[in-house]
């Protein structure tokens, strides 16, 4: 279905031009962008971690994934392939099923992205065209990105015009060269800004990323990713007076030839009995998200209004490969899209008096999802769902308290298309998620925080519609209803050890108590394939603690969660616990030096089996000449495993993980 495309030499130049700036300070305290009305880590009573650009740079990434691999309280399920990323936050996401992420809200550039098939992954990105992730842990986000946010939310930025732009010009960019070894990926991107005048600016983007096998520490292939990824980035801003338009275009296209179609855990040849495995494919993945918005923000403190239209699509497009003895069932071949329009319009009143600053956003979302499939499978029901959703948010602050508030109603009808034969039942539900958080400054560094949260997860096509196992459709289901507590401590200093150092701790401790929890019977008709349980209990913390001079940033960071059914029965959902510890020299302006490890703790699964704990260790160095003909280029080396560790996460069904990878990156910023 897919030829190799030819790699376009991309070429560098070392004519003397003006360069991005390299000395970046370090910040300790970044602002939130996704927490309502931007504010400083510090002053959000959630708990919060933000990846910014310097660490997506220096790491290098290959994955959404592995960006985030130290984040607290996030773990990858699946696999670490650029086609098997999906997330678990706080035990939210389970490995190997479809719509595992239901209880987690994935947004790309403010739009939400969802992809539901079977062993495929749950998100497709190119990690290069990113400037910052956020993650909001917890439901506090759910009030404004979407209903059922248990787990909570995953905010990913593209690059803007003032990412590539030096101080003082109109335009800039880079041109970025790449290889890694495991996966076997030569990669190369170029993008551009330009700034016409202070009311017009606009960036456009090309990369392209040709994958190989990723195998395990003993040289063994997991899983062939076997593909040529061609991305585009398009985004543009019009400032018209009070008035602007924004415009965005991302697009993902990858054609692989024999390709496993099981992305997360490989072919598994000989799983059981008689099993071939899962096949080998020519597989077309398509991931594309449209974004128009308007604003309008006068002088008039009481309106600062955006409307915005989105589109978003993701496609797997599945045909036999060239190996007879690899066939892919029948049931799981062609082509399966995932189509979501949306319309939202908000507005942000600044209705501060007396003393009090009081902001409040106002508004309404109304959105089309469509899953449809060329081929009938009974595990990929075809099916519409459109919700309908108000939502209020408060901010509320004087002197040293804030108050939020924040209360979002959803109306969601999901209807079967006529391929559905089990039922014809329209689904109808709604949700009402109310919740209020708190803050208290009481020293200039110390703070203490809390939060309660009602979230209602409404069940999903799968849920409703599954009938793949023989059991009955599942319309009766009702939606999974989490009442989540967290508590914690802030502090923040300045000057602590030495003149110049920075330091900032923020502990969080929650507990999640979620009633009807959705679960899978496994059992024959008529026993609906899917039914509520009686409840479930989450518990646990997360602590992030970073110290920086002019020279070194430490960090530290450590997760637990534990969670158990009403019979008391340990979930299997639940990560490991883990402690992330990393450290960055810079003992120049040319020079970056880090470290990064991560120790898990082994967690028992309800099978009866154990994941062994682990110890992972990862390094860089970057090297930014800051004078003569090679000023602008920026050489990077980055190891992930520098030990061949052999282990398996407990958010994966199957395992090793990858085995050692080199990364050799080379840019050239205009």
């Amino acid at each position: 279905m897919c030829t190799r495309t030819t790699l376009i030499l991309m070429m560098l130049g070392t004519a003397p031009c003006a360069a991005l700036a390299q000395d970046r300070p370090i910040v300790l305290d970044p602002i939130i962008l996704r927490a309502g009305t931007e504010r400083v880590a510090s002053d959000v009573p959630q708990s919060v971690s933000v990846v910014d650009t310097q660490e997506l740079d220096d790491t290098a990434p290959g994955t959404i994934g592995q960006a985030l691999t130290q984040v607290p309280g996030v773990a990858g399920v699946g696999s670490s392939s650029f086609f098997g990323q999906g997330f678990n936050i706080r035990g939210f996401g389970s490995s190997g099923t479809a719509a595992s992420e239901a209880g987690i809200v994935q947004l790309i550039d403010g739009e939400r992205k969802y992809y539901e098939s079977y062993r495929q992954g749950s998100l497709f990105v190119e990690p290069d065209f990113l400037t910052r992730v956020e993650v909001l842990r917890g439901p506090g986000a759910s009030t404004l990105y979407g209903a059922g946010a248990l787990g909570g939310v995953i905010a990913m930025e593209t690059v803007s015009a003032g990412d590539l732009i030096p101080d003082g010009a109109t335009q800039g960019g880079r041109v970025r060269l790449r290889y890694g070894s495991n996966p076997d990926t030569a990669f190369a991107s170029a993008l551009w800004g330009w700034r016409l005048n202070n009311d017009f600016e606009a960036v456009a983007g090309l990369a392209y990323r040709h994958l190989g096998d990723t195998k395990d520490p003993d040289g063994n292939v997991l899983v062939r990713s076997n593909s040529d990824a061609p991305n585009l980035l398009l985004k543009a801003r019009q400032q018209l007076g009070d008035h602007y338009l924004e415009g965005s275009y991302l697009h993902l296209e990858a054609c692989g030839d024999d390709q496993d179609f099981n992305q997360l855990e490989g072919a598994q040849i000989g799983l059981f009995p008689g099993f071939a495995g899962w096949g080998v494919g020519d597989i077309l993945t398509r991931d594309q998200t449209a974004r128009l918005v308007w604003g309008y923000n006068p002088e008039n403190p009481l309106i600062d209004s955006t409307v915005s239209l989105s589109y978003t699509n993701t496609i797997k497009d599945i045909q036999q490969g060239s190996n007879p003895d690899e066939p892919i069932m029948d049931t799981v071949l062609g082509r399966r899209d995932y189509g979501l329009w949306k319309l939202r319009a908000q507005n942000v009143a600044d209705v501060s008096a007396g003393g009090w600053s009081h902001f409040v956003t106002l508004g309404a979302e109304t959105s089309y999802q469509d899953r449809t499939s060329t081929a009938f499978s009974a595990s990929h029901p075809e099916a519409v769902t459109r919700q309908h959703a108000l939502f209020a948010w408060s901010e509320l602050s004087r002197d040293r308290l804030r108050i939020n508030t924040g209360l979002r109603w959803t109306r969601q009808v999901t209807s079967p298309r006529d391929s559905v034969t089990a039922t014809d039942e329209s689904v109808r539900n709604t949700a009402t998620e109310p919740q209020i958080a708190a803050m208290y400054h009481q020293t200039d560094n110390w703070s203490v925080f809390g939060s309660a949260a009602q979230v209602s997860r409404l069940p999903n096509v799968d849920e409703l519609y599954d009938t793949f196992r023989g059991g009955a459709a599942s319309p009766d289901l009702r939606a999974e209803r989490g009442k989540n507590l967290e508590i914690g401590l802030s502090y923040r200093a300045d000057g602590l050890l030495r003149d110049d150092d920075q330091a900032s701790v923020k502990l969080t401790l929650f507990r999640n108590h979620i009633d009807d929890m959705i679960v899978r019977t496994m059992a024959p008709e008529p026993t609906p394939a899917y039914t509520n349980i009686d409840r479930a209990y989450l518990r646990g913390g997360e602590t992030e603690a970073a110290y920086s001079t002019t020279n070194w940033q430490l960090g530290a960071a450590v997760s637990v969660v534990n969670g158990t059914d009403q019979d008391g029965n340990d979930l299997d959902t639940l990560p490991n616990n883990r402690l992330a510890l990393s450290a960055t020299y810079r003992p120049s302006d040319e020079w970056r030096f880090g470290v990064r490890s991560t120790l898990a703790a082994g967690r028992d699964k309800p099978d009866g089996t154990r994941r062994a704990g682990y110890g992972v260790h990862d390094a860089f160095a970057v090297w930014s000449p800051q004078s003569g003909a090679m000023e602008g280029i920026e050489f990077g080396l980055a190891i992930d495993n520098i030990t061949e560790r052999s282990y398996v996460p407990a958010t994966w069904q199957t395992g090793p993980a990858p085995g050692r990878n080199v990364s050799l990156t080379l840019t050239r910023n205009f």
